[in-house]
Protein backbone atom coordinates (compact mmCIF):
# COMPACT_ATOMS: atom_id res chain seq x y z
CA UNK A 1 0.00 0.00 0.00
CA UNK A 2 2.83 2.38 0.89
CA UNK A 3 4.61 1.64 -2.40
CA UNK A 4 1.38 2.18 -4.34
CA UNK A 5 0.89 5.54 -2.63
CA UNK A 6 4.44 6.64 -3.55
CA UNK A 7 3.95 5.70 -7.19
CA UNK A 8 0.63 7.56 -7.27
CA UNK A 9 2.22 10.74 -5.90
CA UNK A 10 5.13 10.47 -8.35
CA UNK A 11 2.82 10.05 -11.34
CA UNK A 12 0.75 13.01 -10.23
CA UNK A 13 3.87 15.19 -9.96
CA UNK A 14 5.18 14.09 -13.34
CA UNK A 15 1.79 14.73 -14.89
CA UNK A 16 1.66 18.33 -13.76
CA UNK A 17 2.22 20.82 -16.57
CA UNK A 18 5.32 23.02 -16.53
CA UNK A 19 4.83 26.30 -14.71
CA UNK A 20 3.98 29.03 -17.19
CA UNK A 21 5.91 32.25 -16.98
CA UNK A 22 4.11 35.53 -16.53
CA UNK A 23 5.32 38.87 -17.80
CA UNK A 24 6.03 40.00 -14.24
CA UNK A 25 7.78 36.77 -13.18
CA UNK A 26 10.53 36.93 -15.79
CA UNK A 27 13.66 38.41 -14.19
CA UNK A 28 15.04 41.51 -15.83
CA UNK A 29 18.53 41.24 -17.34
CA UNK A 30 21.22 42.50 -15.02
CA UNK A 31 22.98 45.72 -16.05
CA UNK A 32 25.21 45.06 -19.06
CA UNK A 33 23.30 41.91 -20.00
CA UNK A 34 20.79 41.55 -22.83
CA UNK A 35 19.54 37.97 -22.41
CA UNK A 36 17.39 35.90 -20.07
CA UNK A 37 16.90 32.12 -20.22
CA UNK A 38 14.51 30.82 -17.58
CA UNK A 39 14.74 27.25 -18.96
CA UNK A 40 18.49 26.68 -18.63
CA UNK A 41 18.62 25.55 -22.27
CA UNK A 42 21.26 27.94 -23.58
CA UNK A 43 24.97 27.55 -22.88
CA UNK A 44 26.99 30.30 -21.27
CA UNK A 45 28.83 30.87 -24.54
CA UNK A 46 25.56 31.44 -26.40
CA UNK A 47 24.34 33.90 -23.77
CA UNK A 48 27.71 35.64 -23.95
CA UNK A 49 27.30 35.91 -27.71
CA UNK A 50 23.89 37.53 -27.32
CA UNK A 51 25.28 39.94 -24.76
CA UNK A 52 28.14 40.80 -27.10
CA UNK A 53 25.74 41.75 -29.92
CA UNK A 54 23.55 43.70 -27.49
CA UNK A 55 26.45 45.63 -25.98
CA UNK A 56 27.84 46.46 -29.41
CA UNK A 57 24.68 47.97 -30.86
CA UNK A 58 23.86 49.79 -27.62
CA UNK A 59 27.41 51.09 -27.37
CA UNK A 60 27.03 52.66 -30.81
CA UNK A 61 23.84 54.38 -29.67
CA UNK A 62 21.82 52.67 -32.43
CA UNK A 63 19.32 50.79 -30.28
CA UNK A 64 18.84 48.04 -27.71
CA UNK A 65 18.00 44.38 -28.17
CA UNK A 66 16.95 41.60 -25.82
CA UNK A 67 16.57 37.82 -26.15
CA UNK A 68 14.26 36.00 -23.73
CA UNK A 69 13.74 32.22 -23.62
CA UNK A 70 10.86 30.77 -21.59
CA UNK A 71 9.19 27.38 -21.48
CA UNK A 72 5.61 28.49 -22.20
CA UNK A 73 3.36 31.51 -22.06
CA UNK A 74 0.66 29.36 -20.45
CA UNK A 75 -1.84 29.66 -23.25
CA UNK A 76 -1.52 33.41 -23.59
CA UNK A 77 -1.09 34.82 -27.07
CA UNK A 78 2.70 34.91 -27.57
CA UNK A 79 2.50 38.18 -29.50
CA UNK A 80 0.59 39.93 -26.71
CA UNK A 81 2.89 38.38 -24.11
CA UNK A 82 6.03 39.58 -25.90
CA UNK A 83 4.70 43.09 -26.47
CA UNK A 84 3.73 43.48 -22.81
CA UNK A 85 7.19 42.29 -21.74
CA UNK A 86 8.83 44.74 -24.16
CA UNK A 87 6.92 47.69 -22.73
CA UNK A 88 7.30 46.56 -19.11
CA UNK A 89 11.08 46.56 -19.46
CA UNK A 90 11.17 49.61 -21.74
CA UNK A 91 13.56 48.09 -24.29
CA UNK A 92 15.19 50.86 -26.34
CA UNK A 93 15.90 54.49 -25.66
CA UNK A 94 13.15 56.88 -24.61
CA UNK A 95 12.15 59.19 -27.43
CA UNK A 96 13.77 56.98 -30.07
CA UNK A 97 11.91 53.73 -29.29
CA UNK A 98 14.74 51.80 -30.93
CA UNK A 99 14.34 48.45 -29.17
CA UNK A 100 14.00 44.90 -30.51
CA UNK A 101 12.95 41.81 -28.54
CA UNK A 102 13.22 38.15 -29.52
CA UNK A 103 10.95 36.02 -27.31
CA UNK A 104 11.14 32.22 -27.61
CA UNK A 105 8.62 29.87 -25.94
CA UNK A 106 10.20 26.43 -26.32
CA UNK A 107 7.28 24.20 -25.31
CA UNK A 108 4.88 26.30 -27.35
CA UNK A 109 7.26 26.11 -30.34
CA UNK A 110 6.71 29.83 -30.90
CA UNK A 111 9.04 32.76 -31.54
CA UNK A 112 8.19 36.47 -31.62
CA UNK A 113 10.18 39.51 -32.74
CA UNK A 114 8.78 42.76 -31.32
CA UNK A 115 10.11 46.02 -32.74
CA UNK A 116 10.03 49.43 -31.08
CA UNK A 117 7.88 52.13 -32.66
CA UNK A 118 10.98 53.87 -34.00
CA UNK A 119 12.28 50.81 -35.87
CA UNK A 120 9.12 49.27 -37.32
CA UNK A 121 9.14 50.82 -40.81
CA UNK A 122 8.35 48.66 -43.84
CA UNK A 123 12.05 47.95 -44.40
CA UNK A 124 12.56 47.05 -40.72
CA UNK A 125 9.59 44.66 -40.84
CA UNK A 126 10.87 43.11 -44.08
CA UNK A 127 14.23 42.38 -42.43
CA UNK A 128 12.43 41.03 -39.37
CA UNK A 129 10.32 38.68 -41.51
CA UNK A 130 13.40 37.49 -43.41
CA UNK A 131 15.26 36.84 -40.16
CA UNK A 132 12.38 34.90 -38.65
CA UNK A 133 11.51 32.76 -41.67
CA UNK A 134 15.01 32.40 -43.09
CA UNK A 135 17.14 31.90 -39.96
CA UNK A 136 15.37 31.46 -36.63
CA UNK A 137 12.59 29.02 -37.55
CA UNK A 138 14.81 26.81 -39.79
CA UNK A 139 17.36 26.53 -36.98
CA UNK A 140 14.69 25.34 -34.54
CA UNK A 141 13.45 22.84 -37.14
CA UNK A 142 17.04 21.53 -37.27
CA UNK A 143 16.86 21.20 -33.46
CA UNK A 144 19.55 23.87 -33.08
CA UNK A 145 18.26 26.35 -30.47
CA UNK A 146 21.76 27.74 -29.90
CA UNK A 147 22.12 28.59 -33.59
CA UNK A 148 18.61 30.08 -33.66
CA UNK A 149 19.33 32.40 -30.75
CA UNK A 150 22.73 33.51 -32.07
CA UNK A 151 21.32 34.15 -35.53
CA UNK A 152 18.42 36.04 -33.96
CA UNK A 153 20.66 38.29 -31.86
CA UNK A 154 23.00 38.96 -34.75
CA UNK A 155 20.09 39.64 -37.09
CA UNK A 156 18.41 42.07 -34.69
CA UNK A 157 21.70 43.91 -34.22
CA UNK A 158 22.00 44.22 -38.00
CA UNK A 159 18.35 45.32 -38.26
CA UNK A 160 18.87 48.12 -35.75
CA UNK A 161 22.07 49.31 -37.42
CA UNK A 162 20.44 49.43 -40.86
CA UNK A 163 17.12 50.88 -39.74
CA UNK A 164 16.01 54.11 -41.43
CA UNK A 165 16.02 55.62 -37.94
CA UNK A 166 19.81 55.36 -37.98
CA UNK A 167 20.35 56.21 -41.65
CA UNK A 168 22.64 59.15 -42.32
CA UNK A 169 20.63 62.29 -43.06
CA UNK A 170 23.26 63.27 -45.59
CA UNK A 171 22.50 60.24 -47.71
CA UNK A 172 20.03 61.86 -50.08
CA UNK A 173 21.10 60.33 -53.37
CA UNK A 174 18.15 59.09 -55.38
CA UNK A 175 18.35 55.48 -56.47
CA UNK A 176 15.72 54.15 -58.89
CA UNK A 177 13.63 51.22 -57.77
CA UNK A 178 14.51 47.88 -59.31
CA UNK A 179 11.46 46.07 -60.70
CA UNK A 180 10.78 42.58 -59.37
CA UNK A 181 10.09 41.37 -62.92
CA UNK A 182 11.11 42.52 -66.42
CA UNK A 183 8.92 45.29 -67.94
CA UNK A 184 6.16 44.08 -70.20
CA UNK A 185 7.19 43.77 -73.83
CA UNK A 186 10.91 43.98 -73.09
CA UNK A 187 13.09 40.99 -73.89
CA UNK A 188 15.65 40.34 -71.22
CA UNK A 189 19.02 39.31 -72.66
CA UNK A 190 20.29 35.97 -71.48
CA UNK A 191 23.38 36.24 -69.35
CA UNK A 192 26.21 34.29 -70.98
CA UNK A 193 27.61 31.42 -69.00
CA UNK A 194 31.20 31.71 -67.94
CA UNK A 195 32.90 28.35 -68.47
CA UNK A 196 34.62 27.56 -65.21
CA UNK A 197 35.20 24.09 -63.88
CA UNK A 198 34.06 23.71 -60.31
CA UNK A 199 36.74 22.50 -57.92
CA UNK A 200 34.04 20.52 -56.11
CA UNK A 201 32.19 18.56 -58.80
CA UNK A 202 32.17 17.69 -62.47
CA UNK A 203 29.40 20.12 -63.43
CA UNK A 204 29.89 23.69 -64.59
CA UNK A 205 29.98 26.38 -61.92
CA UNK A 206 28.42 29.69 -62.95
CA UNK A 207 30.18 32.94 -62.05
CA UNK A 208 27.35 35.44 -61.40
CA UNK A 209 27.31 39.08 -62.40
CA UNK A 210 27.75 41.87 -59.85
CA UNK A 211 23.99 42.48 -59.54
CA UNK A 212 23.38 38.76 -59.07
CA UNK A 213 25.99 38.57 -56.33
CA UNK A 214 24.49 41.61 -54.62
CA UNK A 215 20.87 40.44 -54.83
CA UNK A 216 21.44 36.73 -54.33
CA UNK A 217 23.77 36.31 -51.36
CA UNK A 218 25.16 37.79 -48.19
CA UNK A 219 26.55 40.87 -49.94
CA UNK A 220 23.05 42.30 -50.26
CA UNK A 221 22.69 43.86 -46.76
CA UNK A 222 25.61 46.26 -47.11
CA UNK A 223 24.67 47.16 -50.68
CA UNK A 224 21.07 47.97 -49.79
CA UNK A 225 21.88 49.31 -46.32
CA UNK A 226 21.24 52.97 -47.10
CA UNK A 227 18.02 52.93 -45.10
CA UNK A 228 15.47 53.37 -47.91
CA UNK A 229 12.57 51.00 -47.42
CA UNK A 230 11.83 50.84 -51.14
CA UNK A 231 15.28 49.46 -51.82
CA UNK A 232 14.79 46.60 -49.38
CA UNK A 233 11.57 45.55 -51.05
CA UNK A 234 13.19 46.01 -54.44
CA UNK A 235 16.11 43.84 -53.35
CA UNK A 236 13.75 41.05 -52.31
CA UNK A 237 11.95 41.22 -55.65
CA UNK A 238 15.22 41.35 -57.56
CA UNK A 239 16.50 38.34 -55.65
CA UNK A 240 13.43 36.27 -56.53
CA UNK A 241 13.50 37.27 -60.17
CA UNK A 242 17.24 36.69 -60.69
CA UNK A 243 17.05 33.34 -58.97
CA UNK A 244 14.05 32.02 -60.90
CA UNK A 245 14.50 33.59 -64.33
CA UNK A 246 15.05 31.05 -67.17
CA UNK A 247 18.57 29.82 -67.87
CA UNK A 248 19.80 28.98 -71.36
CA UNK A 249 22.64 26.52 -71.94
CA UNK A 250 25.56 28.28 -73.66
CA UNK A 251 26.54 25.09 -75.49
CA UNK A 252 23.27 24.02 -77.12
CA UNK A 253 21.09 27.12 -76.58
CA UNK A 254 18.37 24.98 -75.00
CA UNK A 255 16.51 25.95 -71.81
CA UNK A 256 17.85 24.48 -68.59
CA UNK A 257 15.64 22.79 -65.97
CA UNK A 258 15.75 23.79 -62.29
CA UNK A 259 16.11 20.61 -60.24
CA UNK A 260 14.18 20.16 -57.01
CA UNK A 261 15.88 19.99 -53.61
CA UNK A 262 16.14 16.19 -53.65
CA UNK A 263 17.41 15.87 -57.20
CA UNK A 264 20.02 18.62 -56.96
CA UNK A 265 21.80 16.84 -54.10
CA UNK A 266 23.34 14.46 -56.64
CA UNK A 267 25.28 17.38 -58.13
CA UNK A 268 26.60 18.85 -54.85
CA UNK A 269 29.68 17.75 -52.95
CA UNK A 270 29.72 16.95 -49.25
CA UNK A 271 30.74 20.46 -48.23
CA UNK A 272 27.92 22.05 -50.19
CA UNK A 273 25.44 19.58 -48.73
CA UNK A 274 26.70 20.46 -45.27
CA UNK A 275 26.21 24.18 -45.95
CA UNK A 276 22.62 23.52 -46.99
CA UNK A 277 21.94 21.42 -43.88
CA UNK A 278 23.26 24.26 -41.69
CA UNK A 279 21.22 26.85 -43.57
CA UNK A 280 24.27 29.02 -44.30
CA UNK A 281 24.09 28.56 -48.08
CA UNK A 282 21.44 27.33 -50.51
CA UNK A 283 22.31 25.93 -53.92
CA UNK A 284 20.28 25.81 -57.13
CA UNK A 285 21.17 23.32 -59.85
CA UNK A 286 20.09 24.05 -63.42
CA UNK A 287 20.26 20.91 -65.60
CA UNK A 288 20.70 20.78 -69.36
CA UNK A 289 19.04 17.62 -70.65
CA UNK A 290 20.69 17.89 -74.06
CA UNK A 291 24.27 18.37 -72.85
CA UNK A 292 23.84 16.41 -69.59
CA UNK A 293 25.43 19.34 -67.78
CA UNK A 294 24.68 20.81 -64.34
CA UNK A 295 25.06 24.51 -63.61
CA UNK A 296 25.43 25.11 -59.87
CA UNK A 297 24.50 28.50 -58.40
CA UNK A 298 25.28 29.56 -54.83
CA UNK A 299 22.99 31.70 -52.62
CA UNK A 300 24.40 32.65 -49.22
CA UNK A 301 22.09 33.39 -46.29
CA UNK A 302 21.84 37.04 -45.25
CA UNK A 303 21.81 36.24 -41.53
CA UNK A 304 23.64 33.17 -40.26
CA UNK A 305 25.77 32.10 -37.31
CA UNK A 306 28.27 30.48 -39.69
CA UNK A 307 31.13 31.99 -41.68
CA UNK A 308 33.74 30.85 -44.19
CA UNK A 309 36.15 28.24 -42.85
CA UNK A 310 39.84 28.99 -43.58
CA UNK A 311 40.47 25.25 -43.81
CA UNK A 312 37.90 24.01 -46.34
CA UNK A 313 36.51 27.37 -47.60
CA UNK A 314 32.92 26.33 -46.95
CA UNK A 315 30.56 28.51 -44.90
CA UNK A 316 30.56 26.04 -42.01
CA UNK A 317 32.70 27.73 -39.34
CA UNK A 318 31.15 28.56 -35.99
CA UNK A 319 32.41 30.24 -32.83
CA UNK A 320 31.65 29.73 -29.17
CA UNK A 321 33.06 31.68 -26.24
CA UNK A 322 33.71 30.95 -22.58
CA UNK A 323 34.18 33.73 -20.04
CA UNK A 324 37.53 33.49 -18.27
CA UNK A 325 37.40 36.84 -16.48
CA UNK A 326 34.06 38.64 -16.17
CA UNK A 327 33.99 42.31 -17.09
CA UNK A 328 33.05 44.74 -14.33
CA UNK A 329 32.46 48.48 -14.11
CA UNK A 330 36.14 48.90 -13.16
CA UNK A 331 37.93 46.63 -15.63
CA UNK A 332 37.38 44.66 -18.81
CA UNK A 333 37.12 40.90 -19.09
CA UNK A 334 38.59 38.03 -21.04
CA UNK A 335 36.83 35.31 -23.02
CA UNK A 336 38.21 32.23 -24.71
CA UNK A 337 36.89 31.85 -28.25
CA UNK A 338 36.76 28.37 -29.73
CA UNK A 339 36.44 28.10 -33.50
CA UNK A 340 35.32 24.85 -35.11
CA UNK A 341 34.18 23.78 -38.56
CA UNK A 342 31.09 21.63 -38.98
CA UNK A 343 32.55 20.09 -42.17
CA UNK A 344 36.31 19.66 -41.86
CA UNK A 345 38.68 19.16 -38.93
CA UNK A 346 39.58 22.84 -38.60
CA UNK A 347 39.89 23.97 -34.99
CA UNK A 348 41.30 27.07 -33.35
CA UNK A 349 41.21 28.70 -29.94
CA UNK A 350 42.26 32.14 -28.75
CA UNK A 351 41.47 34.71 -26.06
CA UNK A 352 39.75 38.03 -26.60
CA UNK A 353 39.44 41.05 -24.33
CA UNK A 354 36.01 42.51 -23.62
CA UNK A 355 35.30 46.11 -22.60
CA UNK A 356 34.35 47.02 -19.07
CA UNK A 357 30.67 47.42 -18.31
CA UNK A 358 28.99 50.79 -18.75
CA UNK A 359 27.12 52.05 -15.75
CA UNK A 360 23.39 52.62 -16.43
CA UNK A 361 22.44 56.25 -16.97
CA UNK A 362 19.96 57.95 -14.68
CA UNK A 363 17.33 57.71 -17.42
CA UNK A 364 17.41 53.92 -17.22
CA UNK A 365 17.37 53.60 -13.43
CA UNK A 366 13.61 53.22 -13.44
CA UNK A 367 13.82 49.98 -15.42
CA UNK A 368 14.56 47.93 -12.31
CA UNK A 369 18.35 47.87 -12.62
CA UNK A 370 18.56 46.75 -16.26
CA UNK A 371 20.26 48.76 -18.98
CA UNK A 372 17.06 49.52 -20.90
CA UNK A 373 16.12 53.15 -21.40
CA UNK A 374 12.33 53.38 -21.65
CA UNK A 375 11.48 52.46 -25.24
CA UNK A 376 7.94 51.62 -26.38
CA UNK A 377 6.35 49.30 -28.93
CA UNK A 378 2.89 49.05 -30.49
CA UNK A 379 3.48 45.38 -31.31
CA UNK A 380 5.10 45.55 -34.76
CA UNK A 381 7.41 42.73 -35.79
CA UNK A 382 7.28 39.09 -36.87
CA UNK A 383 5.95 35.74 -35.61
CA UNK A 384 7.20 32.22 -36.24
CA UNK A 385 6.51 28.62 -35.22
CA UNK A 386 8.12 25.25 -35.86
Amino acid sequence: MRALLCWTVLLCVLGLPARAETVNSIPRPRPGSWSVDTTGTLSSSTLAGVNRWGAEVDGKGLGQLAVVVVSTTGGRNPRTFATELFNLWGIGHAGRDDGALLLIALRDRKAEIVLGDGVDSSSDTARSDALMSGEIVPAFKRKDPEGAVLAGARGLSDLLERSPLNASVSSTASVPDVPSSPPSGVTTPVQPEVPFRSPYNSGSYYSPTLMERVASNEQAPWFFGGGAGALVMGAAGLRRWLRRRPRICAQCAQPRQLLDEDSDDDHLDQGQLREESLGSVDYDVWWCTSCQDARVERYGAWFTAYSKCPGCSYKTKSESSTTLVSATYDHGGTVRVTVTCKHCSYHDSFTRSTPKLTRPSSSSSSSGGSSFGGGRSSGGGSSGSW
